[in-house]
């Protein structure tokens, strides 16, 4: 009799918070998907098998804030040197491209690429692009923001495109366009049922007027930031609104990039029990003078601010899925997609700063073993 499965991972510590698992399970793929998941699979029924004794088993990574459209607007991330060979099988472009070049950041990227890519798009037509070429804020000049194309771009791209993303900072916008952006982000969001990612750090907006935008299912980005109008008072208490934003279905997402991220500030919200929902990167290509942090490093910046390694792989699993859609990711129940990621905890001596000048120095790091993609061992070698 031939093996009945492609590959099993076999001796695991598997961690799936969308089924309340976290044990020694072994896990077989076949056809790209989850086909079985138990204390114990023979490894006569597999074609391929690999030991992965006491590592931690999770389902691949997802990034939902980054910057992935490659050589098509500047300082952009190659999505397939930056997320699979860490674990990271899916990630969200957060507004690179507006309608007008969406088309070609589908098509040069996302379409070829062998990351799982999704996208919110920019309200600017042309995403970030005028502020990274020409130092022009994305909707400066509000005649950027194009209604019914965004609306169109978004219809005719349903399965890619998550919603609207907006940025409420100098970058982004002026203080005179910051209301008009969040009005035309709510009407294009309505008019095609998806969501808003609004960037908040540097709003000329208070956060109870930006939640006034928002409803369940929307996310914030940057929310643990540290400048004004963040989501604490000036003694680190959370504030009401980011209580009551939350219980409404608003999602809180890191977005770190380090600059848009203040170290005592997210400690101090953990402490008062509100974690971030869904933990990302903010990442982009090099550029010189910043540094940004691999998801597997925010990872471990969030271990040493004391969030547990289940609630970790939540915020990077199963809840940015739900963001996404679900569509068969952020779990390993049975028939999910075959999606992996291998990793362990080292220790060590390590460091991460912030943009502000605050630090943290951690004894163990998240790193990286294996990474599984529909069914498979990646291998960057091959093909």
């Amino acid at each position: 009799m031939s093996p009945k499965y492609d590959l099993l991972l076999k001796g695991g510590n598997v961690i799936d918070p969308a089924q309340r698992l976290n044990g020694r399970m072994d896990i077989a793929f076949i056809d790209g998907k989850v086909a079985s998941i138990s204390e114990q699979i023979p490894s006569e029924t597999a074609n391929n098998v690999v030991a992965v004794n006491d590592k931690l088993i999770m389902p691949g990574l997802i990034d939902l804030h980054g910057h992935f459209a490659h050589k098509i607007t500047p300082f952009r991330a190659d999505p397939d040197t930056t997320c699979l060979p860490i674990g990271v099988t899916t990630a969200v472009d957060t507004g690179s491209t507006g309608w007008i070049n969406f088309p070609g950041f589908r098509a040069y990227v996302m379409e070829r690429v062998e990351t799982r890519l999704y996208a919110f798009l920019h309200l600017s037509s042309l995403g970030v692009t005028t502020v990274l070429t020409l130092g022009i804020p994305d909707t400066e000049d509000f005649r950027l923001a194009r209604e019914e194309e965004a609306v169109q771009c978004i219809e005719e791209n349903r399965d890619l495109i998550l919603g609207i993303k907006v940025r409420l900072s100098p970058h982004g916008t002026t203080a005179a366009n910051a209301v008009p952006s969040m009005e035309m982000a709510r009407r294009v969001a309505e008019n095609t049922n998806t969501k808003i990612m609004v960037h908040v750090m540097d709003s000329p907006l208070p956060m109870k007027q930006v939640f006034d935008y928002l409803r369940p299912g929307d996310v914030v980005t940057h929310a643990f930031h540290g400048t004004e109008h963040n989501i604490t008072t000036d003694g680190n208490r959370l504030r009401d609104e980011a209580w009551q934003a939350r219980e409404k279905g608003v999602i809180f997402d890191t977005g770190c990039f380090m600059r848009h991220f203040s170290l005592p500030l997210c400690r101090a919200a953990i402490e008062q029990g509100f974690d971030p929902d869904t933990i990302s990167t903010d990442i982009v290509g090099p550029r010189p003078g910043t540094t940004c942090y691999n998801l597997l490093e925010v990872m471990s910046i969030f271990l040493e601010l004391g969030m547990k390694v289940e609630e970790i792989v939540r915020a990077t699993t199963i809840n940015p899925s739900k963001v996404i859609g679900d569509k068969g990711l952020g779990s390993l129940a049975v028939g999910s997609v075959g999606d992996v990621a291998v990793l362990d905890i080292v220790p060590g001596n390590f460091s991460y700063e912030d943009k502000l000048g605050d630090s943290i120095r951690a004894n163990n790091r998240f790193e990286h073993v294996v990474t599984v993609k529909d069914g498979a061992i990646w291998n960057p070698t091959v093909g």
